[in-house]
């Protein structure tokens, strides 16, 4: 690996490490659904900087407390280590967005008092946002947001494909590339995401319900990632919708890897 590529592994990886290293007595650390890979990737989808930081140029790492109950909800959120009061409410915010999984114990999930961090740095947020496209979120016209931040499994109107099912399925097999250790493996499946849909139509928090292997469960995560939907509603309001999404992976003949039988 050269220096430079070294040196910038190293500084984002300390930037978004979400891990406070505690020696919980514990045979599983707590972690956030997806673990630091969505959890970066949250962050720089989601973050918003306060516009009084920008133009005072403060940058800073927020630390957020929690107990992470083991049931999965969240208790006693507080900043424990600050940056400016702007820059600490927006850590607050992006904080809520996550859901977790507790720790585990023997066996079974357990409460534990842990810690996320949340680097703010102004440079990196202008390079940030031109590569998103965007500095604010685009909500559709003329409609209001659940302010709640409560997650809906159950709402009024699911998120949906602008296009509808059929074509989200085609969407699917016209980007799907069949990963090649899973070739060679003849490994096929259904790969079963779990995610929310924000009142924005982004995602947060993929997780993968039903796993495959063989690489199949990283394409379907890539996939869904391309993926654009309206949002869903709860009474009347655009709100947070948590969705299930299969990704097929059916091998043809072609594809196949017959090296171990007889070639025809």
């Amino acid at each position: 690996m050269k220096k430079s590529n070294l040196v910038l592994f190293i500084v984002v990886f300390i930037s978004f490490n979400s891990f406070a290293q505690n020696g919980f007595n514990v045979d599983v650390l707590p972690t956030n659904i997806g673990g630091k890979a969505e959890f970066k990737r949250i962050f720089e989808q989601e973050l918003l900087y306060p516009p009084g930081a920008i133009a005072k140029n403060t940058s800073g790492k927020v630390t957020i407390s929690f107990t992470l109950m083991k049931d999965s909800s969240v208790t006693n959120a507080r900043v424990t280590e600050k940056v400016f009061n702007d820059v600490d409410a927006e850590a607050l915010r992006l904080f809520r967005l996550y859901q977790w999984v507790p720790a585990m114990k023997g066996g079974q999930y357990v409460n534990t008092d842990w810690s996320v961090s949340f680097e703010f740095n102004v440079d990196k947020y202008a390079k940030l946002c031109k590569a998103r496209g965007y500095k604010y979120f685009n909500y559709l016209p003329n409609s209001t947001i659940d302010s709640s931040g409560k997650i809906y499994k159950s709402p009024e109107q699911y998120p949906m494909y602008p296009k509808g099912n059929y074509a989200l399925q085609d969407f699917i097999k016209a980007n799907l590339e069949y990963p090649r250790q899973a070739q060679l493996s003849n490994i096929q499946g259904t790969v079963l995401l779990r995610f929310v849909v924000e009142p924005s139509g982004l995602i947060t928090n993929i997780g993968v319900v039903k796993s495959v292997g063989g690489g199949c469960d990283q394409e379907a995560i890539r996939i869904l990632e391309m993926i654009k939907w309206y949002p869903g509603k709860m009474n009347d309001k655009l709100a947070r919708v948590e969705m299930t999404l299969p990704v097929y992976f059916i091998l043809n003949e072609d594809f196949k890897d017959n090296s171990s039988g007889e070639q025809k």
